[in-house]
């Protein structure tokens, strides 16, 4: 819990280069000790597995991809892409998210992708949404 409150400025010098003060704020809360913040520079920027998904749910993140290419990282990426999906599919809550989280992150929990997902960044998702629609 104590890590959950550390200012950036507190901890810059033991963290990673590639942790910086926007993305301290995103990984603090997924945090027990100082040492795991080097264990999200895959998801940050890194390679991931992609997920072994089912057929509709590759299909899904195919659309996602499709969706995202077209969508505004100015404002709010997770939003726009979320609320397309959703009145595009259907889909809402865990079958909306979940798909997108692992084939953004290879994980099942993480941080809020709201605030993710301009860290991974628009060429870097799409390349990861496009894999996990192929594997």
């Amino acid at each position: 819990k104590i890590v959950h409150h550390l200012p950036y400025e507190a901890v810059a010098d033991r963290l990673p280069d590639a942790i910086t003060a926007q993305v301290w704020p995103v990984i603090r809360p997924n945090l027990a000790t100082l040492a795991e913040a080097a264990d999200w520079l895959a998801v940050l920027g890194g390679e991931i597995v992609p997920p072994a998904l089912g057929d509709d749910d590759r299909a899904y993140v195919a659309q996602a991809a499709e969706s995202l290419a077209a969508t505004d990282f100015a404002t709010d990426p997770w939003q726009a892409l979320t609320a397309t999906l959703k009145e595009a599919t259907g889909r809402k809550g865990k079958p909306l998210f979940l798909p997108l989280r692992q084939a953004l992150t290879g994980m099942d929990h993480g941080p809020d992708m709201a605030a993710l997902l301009p860290v991974i960044g628009k060429d870097l998702a799409l390349a990861r949404l496009r894999a996990a629609a192929l594997a």
